[in-house]
């Protein structure tokens, strides 16, 4: 057996347990590790969060001063016209689950229900999970299309 195989090491009687001390770098070789990640305060929320929570704002790397989170919620006020507080008043009344399918989200790609709204009138109908949300879309929004989808399943 050569020595370099033994869990000895080459001048020691007692067994290699191991490097008792913590690693003091976040950093080897160039591969970066999980220890020490670096966090960044949202200009809106002022909650230190890792860099994953925030946007790319450029090709540069350089990262957007509002976090993700409050980034959604700026983009529904402005485009919808719902607040925070009307989001979660009607996913309250809704029970948690989505408007159609009344499935709940399990997943860890979509976090919050969308709002569904008349793209004609801007009227909020509710909320949806994204597949039901992306099914309306792809109708139109048309009655007639969806019963016939309706009567093609019946068959």
């Amino acid at each position: 057996m050569n020595w370099a195989d033994s869990k000895h090491s080459v001048n020691s009687v007692k067994p290699h347990v191991g490097n008792t001390e913590p690693r003091l770098r976040s950093t080897r070789e160039g591969v970066e590790t999980r220890h020490g990640e670096s966090t960044k305060s949202c200009d809106c929320c002022n909650i230190s969060k890792p860099e994953t929570e925030y946007y790319k704002k450029d090709f540069n790397g350089r990262l957007d001063s509002t976090c993700k989170s409050c980034r959604i919620i700026k983009l529904r006020e402005k485009t919808l016209g719902v607040t925070e507080a009307q989001y979660w008043e009607t996913y309250h009344s809704q029970d948690g689950k989505c408007g159609i399918c009344q499935s709940r989200l399990y997943s860890k790609r979509y976090k919050k229900l969308a709002v569904d709204h008349d793209h004609a009138t801007g009227k909020i109908r509710g909320l949806l999970c994204t597949n039901c949300n992306t099914g309306l879309g792809l109708f139109k929004d048309c009655p007639t299309a969806l019963n016939r989808a309706i009567d093609w399943i019946k068959v």
